[in-house]
């Protein structure tokens, strides 16, 4: 799951001591997190997060429960396209749709079936020198442009 952690107090402090890259390591966040921590150590002498500026949060975290498990189940609900990415990303969920293809034909399904099946006892030795016809190169775009 790829989200967001916040250090502790006192992860905040070992880091601006320790070397840079073993603090990252054991604490789990990239060198930069710990760079950017020594630096305002340096400047302001206390690593505490200071007040941000910015919009206040619209959502609280019943919100956020509420949200997580709507998009699950809902996945194509239409809502709020910025927010929606935003609390996905912070959940770790990707904000994507799934790709759209084609259905296959019953003539394609039974020639992959077919293929499969006469594929099915081949070693990986007779898939490598196995000779594959040469895809043919596409076609070159018309500029519309000029």
């Amino acid at each position: 799951m790829n989200t967001q952690r916040y250090l502790t107090n006192e992860e905040h402090y070992r880091s601006a001591i320790a070397h840079r890259s073993d603090v990252a390591r054991e604490l789990g966040v990239s060198q930069s997190v710990i760079s950017r921590l020594a630096a305002t150590h340096r400047t302001t002498g206390s690593v505490r997060d200071r007040p941000r500026s910015g919009a206040p949060r619209v959502m609280d975290r019943n919100d956020d429960q509420y949200l997580e498990t709507y998009a699950l189940r809902h996945r194509y609900a239409t809502v709020s396209r910025q927010t929606i990415c935003n609390q996905l990303h912070h959940f770790g969920l990707n904000a994507r749709r799934p790709l759209q293809m084609t259905p296959l034909t019953p003539r394609h399904r039974h020639d992959r079936l077919q293929w499969a099946q006469d594929h099915v006892t081949w070693t990986m030795q007779q898939h490598r020198t196995h000779h594959h016809p040469p895809i043919p190169p596409a076609r070159p775009q018309l500029s519309v442009n000029g």
